[in-house]
């Protein structure tokens, strides 16, 4: 208290340099998160996910998830101080209330999202995606209160040594505790399974609450003997690299259904087979959009945008035809996406 009372003191004689503080602290707290957002969803390489629900997600993460987590983090932190001495308290407080309160808030979300949204979830890496744009934006409220602190007590330097360990080495944390969760979720919408369907998403919020426990109590217990820190390194990486490698499958899986599903509408005249190559090509898709810019053609552009688009949800959802095939919903969209995708087609012809 006494430190943080003379740094409120010392900010408020020299209020440049209180200013700059603050602007440090939102800058390496929150940047940082934004970037690892902007690659996830440069990840999400063949059906780029609504805008306005990855800000939705990631706003939830900074706003909704992190007050209620918090104040439900204090509200049960109260009694069990009353029963256990304060070592264990904050032992059982970090490693088992926060995991367990914050997954829950931050996995929320994406089960809102399930049940208003569940045509956007055709893929497993459509969970992977809002569950991490979920988890950075708790991350980066998180980084402010902690940067904040760091700074009242230390300065600058202080926040910058702490920003190298929360922004960047453990800096993809949240994103993997929630992505998990995510993937259970997408899974269950999509994996043709009835076991899968019921167990992944139990699975998913486990696994995230238990990563996100291992990290915390290997952290509390490595600021004693140091050693456990290298469990929180290899549990948090080896589960960021695991998710990643899910990431990759999957996106070559999306590129498969694309290619299989798509060949038919060749036959049918949805497509042509010059725009068949091009739709299921990633590098065909930037190539085409990027000679429509160097030509100045903003509405193609946009169109051929929208066309790729179309054309890849018909293809996800005639593959999720093909194992729902009673789905009446998936049925007519599956009709509807065909007109719209033959519709630009045509009009480019």
């Amino acid at each position: 208290m006494r430190n943080a009372y003379c740094a409120i003191c010392v900010a408020e004689e020299l209020p440049v340099g209180a200013l700059i503080g603050f602007l440090l602290v939102v800058v390496v707290g929150v940047l940082p998160m934004i970037a690892y957002a902007l690659i996830l969803w440069w990840l999400d390489r063949y059906e780029k996910e609504p805008l306005a629900l990855l800000i939705a997600a990631f706003l939830w993460g900074a706003v909704p998830a992190a007050v209620f987590s918090l104040i439900a983090e204090v509200a049960l932190g109260v009694p069990i101080s009353h029963f256990v001495k304060p070592a264990a308290a904050d032992m059982i407080g970090g490693a088992v209330v926060a995991p367990l309160v914050e997954e829950l808030f931050k996995g929320s979300a994406l089960f809102l999202l399930l049940l208003l949204f569940r045509q956007e979830i055709d893929s497993p890496l459509d969970g992977i995606i809002y569950g991490g744009l979920v988890g950075f934006g708790f991350a980066a409220v998180e980084n402010v209160g902690y940067f904040a602190g760091e700074f009242m007590a230390s300065g600058a330097g202080g926040v910058l040594t702490l920003a190298v360990i929360r922004a960047f080495l453990f800096g993809l944390n949240h994103a993997l505790f929630t992505g998990l969760t995510g993937l259970g979720l997408a899974m269950m919408r999509t994996a043709p399974s009835p076991a899968v369907r019921v167990g992944a998403p139990i699975a998913g919020l486990g696994l995230g609450i238990a990563a996100h426990s291992i990290h915390n109590g290997s952290v509390m217990l490595g600021a004693e003997l140091c050693w456990p820190c290298l469990i929180a390194f290899a549990s948090d990486w080896g589960g960021v690299f695991m998710l990643l490698g899910v990431t990759i499958w999957t996106s070559l899986q999306e590129q498969r259904w694309i290619t299989d599903f798509l060949v038919d509408e060749v036959e049918l005249g949805t497509l042509s087979r010059e725009d068949y190559n091009v739709i299921r090509s990633h590098i065909g898709r930037i190539a085409a959009r990027a000679n429509a810019l160097s030509n100045g053609d903003l509405k193609q552009w946009r169109l051929l945008g929208r066309y790729h688009r179309l054309a890849t949800e018909l293809a996800f959802n005639k593959r999720r035809l093909a194992h729902f095939p009673s789905e009446e919903q998936t049925q007519a969209l599956v009709v509807r996406l065909r007109e719209q995708v033959r519709a630009i087609g045509d009009d480019q012809g």
